[in-house]
């Protein structure tokens, strides 16, 4: 039995596909999905739709993430105060995307999961912890430790890191399949997993697929997130283009430059000149690019 997990698509329904069709090629009717669909990226009901279809036609086990968790929220309580502008605007975006459909869907999935049948190893999954979508589970931190020791099972899938990777803690496991939206790789390849059954238990593969980057990429241009975010639309067209995720770097920046300006900042209100000027000293333009840095002096 192969089963395959998908983990942080974030919008990115380009890099989805080229996943599903990966799995299919290979005969995979088993997925894992953990949460983070939506949000960052533009394709929102594009994702949406594919996960129906999977749900639909194949053996699917789905926990919802933090921007799901954001959704409802936003949902139940607006004071959030979600606004256009670097600050929210992406958020803002996303949930304008989303339908009743959708939102009904996220309200009733789980946080957490367990997969534990009579003669077979079992395993659990989540999107950050079983406890909490929001907690960030990194390979060799105590706190994972601490997890992995309290499970009734060997294994934990689970993703919210960005990072692809497994660890080993005293015969238990943890498995990050990665971010397939937003991949932290130097081919800047959508990255999932594969768990196979053996007779040894399950054995997880972690895979990074090739998927075109221009099409997501345009279509940032084309959906109207830019106008909406348009500081954050280029941090994150800058991971798709990079693999390299500048997003809290950066929030931090604008959020240190409007303090020091204005004595106070409170997120989201952060000005648009602070985003553009964290931009501008970490080199990126408003399209996700790389600006030339200036040469050193001899």
């Amino acid at each position: 039995m192969d089963i395959a997990i998908f983990s942080d698509i974030h919008g990115n329904d380009s890099a989805f596909q080229a996943c599903i069709d990966y799995c299919m090629g290979k005969g995979i009717t088993n997925y894992i999905l953990l949460g983070d669909f939506i949000s960052d990226c533009p394709g929102v009901q594009k994702t949406m739709e594919l996960v129906y279809v999977l749900k639909q036609y194949f053996q699917c086990y789905i926990v919802r993430g933090k921007r799901e968790e954001d959704m409802l929220g936003y949902r139940k309580n607006h004071e959030n105060g979600w606004s256009k502008g670097s600050g929210s605007g992406a958020l803002l975006y996303t949930y304008e995307q989303l339908t009743e459909k959708d939102l009904n869907f996220f309200d009733k999935l789980p946080i957490y999961g367990i997969w534990n049948p009579k003669g077979v190893q079992g395993f659990e999954y989540c999107h950050g912890s079983p406890g909490s979508v929001s907690e960030l589970l990194f390979a060799d931190r105590r706190s994972t430790k601490r997890v992995l020791n309290r499970m009734s099972t060997n294994i934990l899938i689970h993703g919210h890191t960005h990072v692809q990777e497994s660890f080993s803690y005293r015969g238990k496991r943890s498995v990050n399949p990665g971010a397939l939206g937003l991949p932290r790789n130097k081919k800047c390849d959508a990255e999932f997993a594969i768990i196979h059954s053996g007779k040894s238990g399950w054995e997880e593969e972690l895979i990074q697929v090739k998927y075109d980057r221009h099409e997501i990429l345009k279509s940032f241009q084309t959906s109207g997130l830019m106008e909406y975010a348009p500081a954050w639309a280029a941090v994150t067209m800058h991971t798709i283009r990079s693999g390299i995720d500048l997003s809290e770097s950066i929030l931090l920046q604008a959020m240190k430059l409007c303090e020091e300006d204005r004595g106070i900042v409170r997120w989201p209100n952060i000005p648009e000149m602070y985003w553009a000027e964290a931009l501008k000293r970490n080199y990126i333009d408003l399209s996700g690019k790389d600006i030339p840095r200036p040469k050193p002096h001899a």
